[in-house]
């Protein structure tokens, strides 16, 4: 897995599914191109895009949990740590 820096921390999820990772600043701009109604076809990190293809625009928060609640995991809410389907917590209402 490729583990450099990277400032892209906001995803435009396409309603096919696909990912786009942009700045701040890019999806910014993008939402924008979107409310403006003349604007119907974007390009976004060398991909040319419908704006009407576009579910949303999510921060890397949100897709970090999206996906650990997908695969079957639940969090914690005393301490928020994730654990496997079933697995019971160790933490004892919050306290180890």
């Amino acid at each position: 897995m490729n583990q450099e820096v990277t400032d892209k921390t906001k995803c435009i999820i396409t309603k096919q599914g696909i990912e786009i990772w942009v700045t701040p600043d890019q999806s910014e701009k993008i939402s924008e191109l979107i409310n403006t109604a003349d604007i119907k076809i974007i390009e976004v990190e060398g991909q040319t895009i419908s704006v009407f293809s576009i579910e949303g625009i999510f921060d890397a928060a949100y897709i970090y949990r999206q996906r650990k609640i997908k695969s079957g995991q639940w969090q914690c809410e005393y301490c928020g740590r994730w654990h496997p389907k079933f697995e019971e917590c160790g933490c004892q209402g919050g306290k180890y």
